[in-house]
């Protein structure tokens, strides 16, 4: 009787694991069919997590310039995963205002935060940005631009409905 129990209790596990597999591939595969022909040349890609509603998790996709000086708007894909419970599969195009910065919200500067070994020419810079997704949802984004360029990672905060959660970008 232990041993019928034990191959039940595997064969559960074996298949919830290739289901679990299967969402996550299928999941890749609508994301990336349902791409627009004019996101092709996008520079930046990344996902985003909800902190406040369990399972409601996607991918961004935008272009944001290489001038960090200056304000930019860029049209930007918006993918929400397949588990989510708000919007699963669909996509999302806004556009996204933004600029990078020396300093963060509150006025601090490098040169007040950095360490005892930190160059005072680093090259990071805080990342603000904003969007409005249309019946009332408006969400900005506060982040910080990596070192080498290459990764912006912060926080997000949503109005209608109101959420918070994280978001990471990588460059292509």
């Amino acid at each position: 009787m232990k041993n019928r129990f034990l191959k039940i209790i595997k064969r559960i596990l074996i298949t919830a694991l290739i289901l679990l597999v299967f969402v996550f591939i299928s999941n890749e595969i609508v994301y990336r069919t349902s791409i627009p022909e004019n996101f092709a040349e996008s520079n930046w890609n990344g996902k985003w997590n909800s902190s406040e509603y369990a399972l409601v998790s996607g991918k961004v996709l935008t272009t944001i310039p290489e001038n960090n000086n200056a304000e930019f708007k860029s049209e930007t894909l918006i993918y929400y995963n397949l588990w989510s419970l708000y919007k699963p599969g669909q996509n999302k195009i806004v556009e996204l205002s933004g600029n990078f910065s020396k300093s963060d919200v509150d006025g601090n500067n490098f040169g007040q935060k950095r360490r005892q070994n930190e160059s005072s020419e680093s090259n990071r810079r805080f990342f603000k940005a904003k969007m409005s997704i249309g019946k009332g949802q408006f969400i900005e984004y506060d982040g910080m631009k990596d070192d080498d360029g290459i990764e912006i990672s912060g926080d997000y905060d949503s109005s209608f409905p109101k959420d918070k959660g994280t978001f990471e970008l990588n460059k292509k």
